[in-house]
């Protein structure tokens, strides 16, 4: 399995959310070929996106009125770039908050209404 980007700024996983992650699998498997695989988080299943060898995003399990994806950017430091993001004007959508075994994250929503999230990722060698 492949590790996403640990270069600050740069775009490392998205997630498609949506009510039926079935049927967006089965969409993007015959459009792009992309497989999946499903794993224990400790907070329950997650679907990963894999293209090959390279896991590139997720299918979460979840309800929402609005499917969309959100793109998930690499940050030196998701607590003070969420800070910096509400001094230039972002809402706060997600705060910080830690996965284990994957890192921290959190998703604001920029002044012109964009949705992104920002990741910190756990060194590949934490415990």
């Amino acid at each position: 399995m492949s590790t996403p980007s640990q270069v600050h700024g740069t775009f490392s996983w998205m997630e498609l959310h949506s009510n039926d992650s079935s049927k967006a699998q089965a969409f993007y498997s015959d459009l792009f070929g992309w497989g999946s695989e499903t794993v224990d988080m400790g907070m329950g299943p997650y679907t990963m996106i894999a293209n090959g060898e390279e896991m590139l995003g997720g299918y979460p399990a979840m309800e929402t009125d609005a499917p969309r994806w959100l793109p998930y950017v690499t940050v030196d430091d998701v607590d003070v770039r969420v800070e910096k993001a509400r001094e230039l004007g972002a809402t706060i959508a997600s705060e910080p908050m830690s996965v284990p075994k994957v890192g921290r994250m959190a998703t604001i929503v920029d002044p012109v209404g964009g949705i992104i999230a920002m990741i910190t990722y756990e060194s590949p060698d934490a415990e």
